[in-house]
């Protein structure tokens, strides 16, 4: 292991960036040597608490001087990135001393939120979540962790009782799920079968709506959120994920633990899930709403395809998706940043001197394409961080207007 001072720039440590550094420390014996600098308080400790379990440091909203101290006094900086408005204002904005930058992007950049150009030649090294984001045009150090990982006791695949049931388990919503969700269900000619999604959901938001016009609303059950995905996986018999075409996604949690649970998944061939799973070998990967239609009546009228696929999802799940993976991954990536000198940073040449800029840096059409985008990253979020500055006002006066915000 690589010794020396890591210190974490993040926005926070909520959802699947907190889930994989907890995972990743609880399996580090040099915890300790790593301290956390969070730029928003958290609103769910989870993950913050578990960190600091480990032995490592989780600092809460300091002020700047003491951010600062803190990144001079590292050995190596890591910043964990994706399009968070306070990320992009101590990127851009402070005086950041010099030091040993090393990124991890929680994004794919592969559709908007993008990563902004040059960002990657400006960190000493680069880290993506996914192998799928290796497609995009980028120079600089890039390398591939990743930030899935499969359950630490994944529970024993159930014995077929009854109906065949798949499950879904993530965001409930189009901005993640693929809008054709429900007709691919409806499409299905096959022996009786129910989908679980599990996740909160918007009683009127569009999977709702999607569902009550089914012509077969009793093959969904909306589940609503679950704190024991483990237990959701449980009584499952296959993992049906087809996702939005333009989803940001790259980890794939859900994906993965399902996997590891020893469940054959479904998915359609966006880039992120190719990275995950094998067509044929380890899941069915489809390469439109008709063929998903195909392939799910395939894992319904097939066991013995369903058992295969979910035996060799878990063998590979087991073998790839472990926080033991990525700990020695850092390790090789921290030992070769230890070798270089320190220097001075850049990072407003990629991003931008204000908001305004770090917007369009993700979104570079405007508001336009953050249309229906969660909230994370959205103009909205932006203004709400920078609730004077005039020129993201403007912006979002002129989509209101306009339906559109120009460069």
């Amino acid at each position: 292991m690589t010794s020396g001072r890591k210190v974490h720039l993040t926005a926070h440590l909520g959802g699947g960036v907190g889930k994989a550094h907890a995972a990743i420390r609880a399996v580090d014996p040099q915890a300790a040597d790593h301290t956390y600098i969070l730029l928003e308080r958290p609103r769910d400790r989870r993950y913050a608490d578990a960190i600091m379990a480990t032995g490592a440091k989780v600092i809460e909203a300091p002020e700047h001087e003491h951010m600062l101290a803190l990144l001079e006094a590292a050995d190596i900086v890591q910043v964990e990135f994706w399009n968070h408005p306070r990320l992009y204002d101590a990127l851009a904005r402070l005086p950041l001393p010099a030091g040993r930058y090393l990124f991890w992007s929680h994004i794919s950049g592969l559709a908007p939120p993008l990563i902004a150009e040059g960002l990657t030649a400006a960190a000493d090294i680069f880290v993506y979540t996914s192998a799928c984001s290796l497609a995009r045009p980028a120079r600089g150090d890039l390398r591939v962790i990743g930030s899935g990982f499969g359950l630490d006791h994944p529970p024993k695949r159930r014995l077929q009782r009854g109906k065949l049931r798949g499950g879904y388990l993530g965001t409930v919503d189009f901005v993640k799920m693929s809008p054709d969700f429900f007709s691919i269900v409806d499409a299905v000619d096959g022996p009786d079968f129910e989908i679980a999604v599990y996740g909160a959901f918007d009683p009127q938001g569009g999977p709702a709506r999607a569902h009550a016009a089914m012509r077969h609303p009793e093959r969904v059950r909306m589940m609503g959120q679950t704190d024991d995905p483990a237990g959701a996986l449980a009584e499952l018999d296959f993992f049906f994920y087809p996702l939005d075409r333009q989803h940001f996604g790259t980890a794939e949690n859900a994906l993965v633990e399902a996997m590891s649970a020893g469940l054959a998944p479904l998915v359609l061939d966006n880039a992120a899930e190719c990275a995950i799973v094998t067509n044929d070998v380890t899941g069915l990967v489809a390469g439109n709403a008709g063929e998903c239609a195909q392939a799910l009546t395939r894992l319904l009228t097939d066991r013995r395809l369903r058992e295969t696929l979910g035996d060799a999802a878990a063998l590979d799940a087991a073998r790839r998706f472990r926080p033991e993976v990525s700990r020695d991954a850092f390790a090789v990536a921290y030992g070769d940043l230890m070798a270089r000198p320190k220097t001075k940073p850049d990072f407003t040449a990629a991003l931008g001197p204000d908001p305004l800029n770090w917007f369009l840096s993700s979104f570079p059409q405007g508001s336009v394409e953050a249309q229906g985008k969660p909230s994370k990253g959205s103009l909205s979020h932006f203004i709400a961080c920078f609730p004077d500055d005039e020129e993201l006002n403007r912006c979002a006066r002129a989509a209101d207007e306009a339906n559109g915000c120009e460069e």
